[in-house]
């Protein structure tokens, strides 16, 4: 015969040490969406002002990034977009792990269709990068052998500097 196991009943009582962890566990477990969006934009700054002192470091402020909350539905955690004109943006998350972050730049495709984005991996990664798009004026090269950009992200108007 099988029996499954009861657990004791036992009140807590308001005042005890197991009722004041409870209580913090279900505060700390649960992040608002202000919170989010303020814990990601520290993360990005935090991580462009270490990784990127002498570029990214020198021309973003706390004012130029925007938190995003997560998406629990989605399986995005919480991140932050930066807008540096000319419609590049950057977007900065960390990995599921939280253990690494993760920096990337998104810029328009030269087909005029959609964004092509890219991880950066260090200050002199991005130099490249840069360099690469200054010849394009600001838009990464079509690749006709991936998908459309038409059918993967569509860009906004042109005026329309919303993320």
């Amino acid at each position: 015969m099988t029996e499954t196991l009861t657990p004791p009943t036992t009140t807590v009582g308001a005042a005890s040490p197991l009722a004041l962890l409870f209580d913090i566990a279900r505060e700390i477990g649960v992040q608002g969406e202000d919170e989010q969006r303020d814990n990601a934009e520290t993360a990005a700054l935090d991580h462009i002002w270490n990784a990127y002192p002498d570029t990214l470091g020198k021309v973003l402020d706390d004012v130029d990034w925007s938190g995003r909350p997560a998406l629990a539905g989605a399986g995005l955690e919480p991140s932050a977009v930066a807008y540096l004109d000319g419609g590049l943006w950057l977007h900065h998350s960390s990995d599921g792990d939280q253990d690494r972050d993760v920096l990337t730049l998104i810029a328009p495709c030269t087909c005029g269709n959609g964004y092509i984005d890219t991880v950066l991996d260090g200050e002199s990664d991005l130099l490249q990068v840069l360099t690469d798009l200054r010849a394009t004026g600001g838009r990464f090269p079509h690749n006709s052998d991936d998908l459309d950009c038409d059918s993967q992200r569509r860009l906004r108007e042109w005026s329309d500097t919303r993320p």
